[in-house]
């Protein structure tokens, strides 16, 4: 699918990883709406960077622990850009308290923000979709989930892994409720580098092919995602292999 002046919501797309997926994105010639919690400047800024690159870019403000929050958010970003072709579920909490140590109150945020969020966002542009008279014939949406390469293996970080294995779980069931008009696909990153020259690679450990992978590695995947009109239903390891060690490396 050709990228050019189409619409992504990238959820927690002003820091970090989303904030490289937003720009990415906006590379290839999509208007994004930017999605953030409290990190106002930082989307300012990434707004700001995507209007210097020509294209179109909003800020939209909603926190995915209220029940309501997610379909705020795309109600917004369909009122602000028209309609979105692309969803980036990028946003996310992450956790390492383990079963004897996590809350109920734990429990319950992870699943919110990690899972529904995501869910009822996907739902809600479905379903805009189906009620827009302004969309071409021919439209096909895009769903991104952004997973952790641990969903290839049990972990000890059980709040923060079943939330996310739930995601992965959406995304396979999901790509056939949602077909044809909307394909489902996933990544899940290993080890994220930000390092202040972002041509640097340093040795990721335990890992096979011994790199760790950049925020531009995992955007990438997110672009041919984006792109692809034939996959659905996959999920993208950016890892440099490391989910083939087993759980917990």
């Amino acid at each position: 699918m050709e990228l050019k002046d189409k619409v992504a919501l990238v959820t927690g797309g002003a820091r970090r990883l989303g904030r490289e997926i937003a720009l990415a994105l906006a590379r290839e010639g999509c208007d994004i709406v930017v999605h953030y919690r409290t990190s106002s400047e930082e989307a300012d800024s990434v707004a700001s960077e995507i209007r210097a690159m020509g294209r179109q870019a909003w800020c939209v403000c909603c926190d995915f622990s209220n029940v309501y929050g997610p379909e705020v958010a795309m109600n917004t970003a369909w009122d602000l850009a028209g309609w979105v072709d692309i969803l980036v579920n990028n946003a996310a909490a992450f956790s390492r308290e383990t079963l004897a140590s996590a809350n109920v109150e734990l429990w319950e945020d992870l699943w919110r923000v990690n899972f529904l969020a995501p869910v009822m966002l996907a739902r809600r542009m479905q379903e805009l979709a189906a009620g827009s008279d302004i969309l071409p014939d021919d439209y096909c949406g895009r769903v991104v989930n952004v997973l952790d390469r641990t969903v290839a293996h049990p972990s000890r970080k059980l709040p923060y892994w079943i939330s996310k294995k739930a995601l992965q779980a959406f995304t396979e069931s999901a790509a056939l409720s949602m077909a044809p008009r909307f394909t489902v696909n996933a990544v899940a990153p290993g080890p994220v580098l930000v390092p202040d020259d972002p041509t640097l690679r340093e040795s990721a450990g335990p890992a096979p092919l011994a790199v760790r992978n950049l925020p531009a590695d995992v955007a990438s995947a997110v672009v041919h995602l984006a792109r692809a009109v034939t996959v659905t239903g996959q999920i993208v390891y950016v890892d440099a292999g490391r989910h083939l060690l087993g759980a917990d490396v």
